[in-house]
């Protein structure tokens, strides 16, 4: 389902002492597109995100989703079938008793019927990697920080909806469980979901999102393909470029025939490529 803000502005606050957050934002993305959005920390990203999922409504401005304005023509519940929302640090939030009650807590209150409850939270619990008759009784407290995550998220996913947003869903992760959620993104994106995520990690950025949405100071930036804008500086509004950039071209400027590589994939595969021409005399 292709997203689209005309115009949108949104303040925080009342009256006299409002803060502006978007300020006249236009921005699209397509169906089954993978957009991350990053920025400094205040720059509005959070606040796409909410204004999205119709957590808080635009002072001016129009948000649709395939066509249909967020806030006159579609329906709350409508709204909340369709779309998927992963808070900063969604662990925190689990309370029930066992891993499948919570994957179906929200698929009950949604209305879903028992048996596809139960097919979605089986479906849900292995794609974010578990073992589903291991965990189905555990209790999410019993669990890791980056299993609780991936409970916290596999709840959410488990309704199929066709729009998932994500604030920092790597945020305080170790790298091994960053690159599970990079494959479980990659995955989810391939079967045609949609997916909007914030994230100040660029090394996860790139990873996983096809293109990259910077904001700066409530106003859009840059857009464009992710590779194409790390390739250019981006520290103005505070972004490191990944690793893999970052080495790739310290090597350039010393005269290792390289790319400019922002995936680590590829500058492993164009570095291990530099060696075999150097060795065959075609530097």
């Amino acid at each position: 389902m292709p997203i689209e803000f005309e115009g949108v502005s949104f303040s925080y606050g009342e009256g006299g002492s409002k803060a502006p957050a978007l300020q006249d934002f236009s921005w699209s993305l397509e169906d089954g597109g993978f957009a991350a959005i990053m920025g400094r920390t205040g720059s509005g990203k959070s606040t796409v995100l909410r204004l999205l999922c119709a957590l808080a409504k635009p002072d001016s401005g129009r948000i649709s989703i395939d066509g249909r304005d967020v806030f006159s023509s579609l329906p709350r519940r409508e709204l909340r079938k369709m779309m998927g929302f992963v808070f900063q640090f969604p662990e925190y939030q689990l309370f029930e008793t066992t891993v499948m009650r919570e994957v179906c807590f929200g698929m009950k209150n949604l209305g879903f019927p028992k048996a596809e409850m139960e097919e979605n939270a089986r479906w849900a619990i292995e794609k974010m990697g578990f073992d589903f008759e291991a965990v189905r009784g555990v209790s999410p407290m019993a669990l890791s920080g980056g299993q609780k995550r991936r409970v916290a998220i596999a709840s959410v996913i488990a309704s199929k909806p066709k729009i998932l947003l994500l604030d920092e869903p790597t945020s305080g992760l170790d790298p091994a469980e960053r690159r599970k959620f990079a494959d479980i993104l990659r995955s989810l994106n391939s079967e045609g979901t949609t997916i909007v995520m914030v994230s100040h990690n660029s090394e996860v950025v790139c990873e996983t999102a096809k293109d990259l949405l910077v904001l700066k100071d409530g106003k859009k930036w840059k857009e464009g393909p992710v590779c194409d804008l790390f390739s250019s500086s981006l520290s103005a509004a505070g972004i490191l470029p990944p690793p893999a950039f970052a080495l790739s071209s310290f090597l350039r400027a010393r005269g290792v025939d390289l790319p400019p590589c922002v995936r680590e994939e590829d500058f492993l595969s164009s570095l291990l490529e530099a060696q075999r021409r150097r060795k065959n005399g075609s530097r």
